[in-house]
């Protein structure tokens, strides 16, 4: 089912809202930050204007974390620098965020890098190593505490996966996790995944306060404004899937 698109008051792209969050331990108040979650694909070019959205929210020229962590046994420096060079092509001030294991993760150095920041980007990859890295961690308890400075926190794929109170690990199903956006879990790639995984099921089977959560390639969903950006559409299951297109509010509330 297609959702209406509403048209958009102009507060949507500039106000800060409230959003949910967690530290190292797991709860549901609601903090000034941003959080994106994206379907994959991320740093193409295909995906500048839904970046470039999301950069004005902190400012242009923000100095902006990739954290190439998901993709650490694939090219995690190949990762990084994909997204250094993407977002420095649309005016942020990006540097490379290395953690690519627990002790990195839990390294000081690290956490001072997002604590002086305005924004991290997650890369894909490996949703079940950036969960097991980040979980417990100094770096991620930055993260959070960024979020809750209102700074901004963009999730690709194993990232938007990783965020949710719930991720699920095909052949073996679901785990908790990190719990940013505790009421949700993440589906990524969902045009082309969905069937695959069978979606409709994974939605039944999880429990009645999260709310399955489908995103397209090259799109976000933008909370706590519930706006969806980028090229693709984005899938709610509430229990039946409702899509809403680029430029629509999602009319469930998710955080």
């Amino acid at each position: 089912m297609k959702a209406p698109t509403p048209a958009l008051p102009r507060s949507v792209f500039f106000r800060t809202g409230e959003g949910p969050g967690v530290g190292a331990k797991r709860h549901t108040q609601t903090m000034p930050g941003l959080i994106a979650l994206i379907g994959g694909y991320e740093f193409r070019a295909n995906c500048r204007e839904m970046d470039r959205a999301l950069l004005a929210r902190v400012g242009t020229s923000a100095r902006v974390l990739v954290a190439p962590t998901a993709a650490a046994f694939e090219s995690p420096r190949q990762a990084a620098n994909n997204g250094v060079q993407h977002l420095k092509r649309l005016g942020a001030r990006p540097e490379a965020l290395n953690v690519l294991n627990h002790s990195d993760a839990d390294s000081d150095n690290y956490a001072a890098m997002v604590d002086k920041a305005q924004g991290v980007y997650f890369t894909g990859g490996d949703p079940v190593h950036l969960l097991e890295t980040l979980r417990g961690s100094k770096v991620w308890s930055a993260v959070v505490s960024l979020c809750e400075r209102g700074g901004l926190i963009a999730g690709s794929s194993a990232g938007a996966m990783a965020f949710g109170g719930k991720m699920w690990v095909p052949g073996e199903g679901w785990r908790d996790g990190l719990g940013l956006v505790p009421r949700v879990a993440v589906v990524p790639h969902h045009a082309t995944v969905s069937h695959r995984w069978d979606a409709p099921q994974m939605a039944a089977t999880l429990p009645p306060n999260v709310t399955l959560l489908g995103v397209d390639e090259a799109t976000a969903l933008l909370l706590p404004d519930h706006l969806v950006l980028g090229e693709g559409e984005v899938t709610v299951y509430t229990p039946e899937p409702m899509a809403y297109a680029p430029g629509s509010i999602v009319s469930q509330k998710l955080d």
